[in-house]
């Protein structure tokens, strides 16, 4: 049985064909996608891709051969990965003989600045007729930037087309100032051809008069087929994130490994907010407990948040975590609703006007997790690209989980790291100086995490050079 994923994939010269992505409003330049393809299986996979456009017709269908737990690029720039179109914008189906799993890069260049931002392809578990999408901005300021949000949702269905409802929820209560006009949900629809895909730009869709001239919020998907969201934002032509879209909730914990206040780095302030989205028909109680990476940091009890129904709550911990009580911070965080109410939560990161990413909270853990790419000193683009790998162990109020690495270069072959390493609560593996990847030059490829507890893992990869330091975020794949 052939596993499938999906990708929603913006093809080379995005601007020239995608008037939702405008020279003015959002950055300019043009707009590419490349996904890594992993294979979380025990034999070699035959990987099979399909193109489509947004209108659902099939332009390009590519194969590959993967070894076990090794990885490909699908750049859509180059033949790797070469949509059917110069100028292409739609959706990737994969599908596979072996568990998969992908990451996708984003990269905007020719604009403002350059950009990039990665974010974890759907599958199964992630597509269907009820999607939360925790954050939605329609010509928001924030920092000097001013944000807008483009939703686009995949039709995973290739014979019949998908009736589709984009439900509006204001946030006017968190911030009052920029929450603009609306106060009652507003419903936007859509058809969506079989196998096609919506890109809805938040500088126009919907508009001043439908939701008003700003809008900060959450929206619910209603389709009567299954789909595939997920949603990218602009920040003024300098900042592009990505953000995860959610088909369920949990009453149980979440993990959010990376968690920042006011942290200085090259110059810049560095500060999370934490997006939490409430499936339930009553308002959720949440608590938050955070995780000092060291005794620099202080924390006194933990925060209760309350998080209206089908609806989302913004806590920037710069202002809403009360129970931090140093004035800078950086470490993790863990959420449970309380009463019994299913959430799903992601986090914003933000430095200076430069520097952004995004990922969503991770929501179960395993002794096994998969990482589709990540780097060490890789030349790019006139960036050097190296990542970290967080891991954070979900039994750590009862003991130390044993992590170990196997990476996978994307040249060929394996190399096992040797060495046991102990992870308490939440350690970070900077490729450059950690593992057995800090004695090579250099790395491109995937990785195997496995650890004797349950564990979450995700990636931050950061751009050094260029005209500012670039990062991504996404979460490892548990099979």
């Amino acid at each position: 049985m052939r596993k499938r994923i999906f990708i929603s994939v913006m093809g080379i010269l995005l601007v020239a064909a995608l008037c939702a992505l405008p020279v003015t409003g959002q950055g300019g330049g043009t707009m590419s996608t490349a996904f890594a393809v992993q294979n979380l299986g025990a034999g070699p996979a035959q990987v099979v891709v399909e193109f489509r456009d947004t209108s659902g017709a099939l332009k390009n269908t590519l194969s590959q051969t993967i070894a076990a737990g090794a990885n490909y690029n699908f750049d859509q720039r180059y033949s790797s990965g070469y949509p059917g179109t110069d100028t292409f914008q739609g959706s990737a189906i994969v599908s596979a003989d072996q568990p998969i799993g992908a990451a996708a890069n984003m990269m905007r260049t020719g604009g403002v600045v350059p950009a990039y931002e990665s974010y974890n392809a759907l599958d199964t578990s992630g597509i269907g007729k009820d999607i939360m999408l925790p954050q939605i901005l329609k010509n928001v300021s924030s920092a000097g930037l001013v944000w807008n949000t483009t939703i686009v949702v995949q039709n995973t269905d290739t014979a019949n087309s998908a009736n589709v409802q984009l439900v509006f929820n204001p946030d006017p209560v968190t911030n009052p100032a920029i929450g603009g006009t609306l106060t009652s949900p507003y419903t936007h629809t859509i058809v969506i051809p079989a196998g096609g895909t919506a890109y809805i730009d938040q500088t126009t869709t919907p508009s001043a008069a439908q939701i008003g001239s700003k809008f900060f919020g959450s929206v619910r998907v209603l389709s009567d087929r299954d789909v595939a969201p997920v949603v990218y934002s602009d920040g003024g032509g300098r900042v592009l994130l990505a953000y995860p879209s959610y088909a369920a909730g949990t009453t149980d914990y979440i993990v959010l490994p990376s968690i920042y206040k006011n942290i200085m780095s090259l110059g810049d302030s560095y500060s999370t907010a934490i997006l939490i989205v409430n499936f339930g028909d009553i308002t959720a109680t949440v608590e938050v407990e955070y995780l000092p990476a060291s005794s620099a940091y202080t924390v006194s009890g933990k925060d209760t948040i309350y998080v209206p129904p089908r609806g989302a709550k913004n806590v920037d911990q710069r202002y809403d975590a009360p129970s931090i009580t140093s004035s800078t911070f950086m470490g993790g965080a863990v959420i449970k609703s309380t009463n019994g109410q299913p959430i799903a939560a992601m986090v914003n990161l933000r430095g200076g006007s430069r520097y952004g990413m995004t990922y969503g909270g991770i929501m179960r853990g395993g002794t096994t997790a998969y990482i589709p790419i990540a780097y060490k000193t890789i030349s790019s683009a006139g960036y050097s690209w190296s990542s970290t790998i967080i891991v954070y162990n979900f039994e750590r109020t009862t003991g130390d989980a044993t992590v170990n690495f196997t990476f996978y270069p994307t040249a060929g072959g394996s190399i096992a790291d040797p060495n046991n390493y102990t992870v308490s609560s939440i350690s970070q593996f900077d490729l450059r100086y950690t593992t057995t990847i800090a004695s090579q030059p250099s790395f491109i490829g995937a990785v195997k995490v496995t650890s004797s507890r349950p564990v979450g893992v995700m990636v931050q990869t950061r751009g050094a050079g260029g005209v500012g330091d670039a990062l991504m975020a996404f979460l490892g794949l548990m099979p």
